[in-house]
């Protein structure tokens, strides 16, 4: 049973491991286009991302919610 945690913690210590990507660069091209019903929140109406942290990206929905993501 201590051999199945040991395991358990040694591959789940490998995801400090993974690859790194950088999006800014990664995904420079990409341009927003609108993909219809998001599901339950509705149709996302506005996609904004922070010019001093790209990685931060705010969704609005016709709904009236706002999400954001990191």
């Amino acid at each position: 049973m201590k051999l199945r945690y040991c395991l358990f913690f040694i591959l789940m210590g490998a995801n400090v491991f993974a690859q790194n990507v950088n999006l800014a660069t990664n995904f420079k091209n990409l341009k927003p286009r609108a993909i219809g019903p998001s599901g339950m929140s509705g149709r996302i109406t506005t996609i904004d991302a922070l010019h001093s942290d790209p990685n931060t990206i705010y969704l609005g929905s016709a709904s009236g919610g706002v999400w954001k993501t990191e």
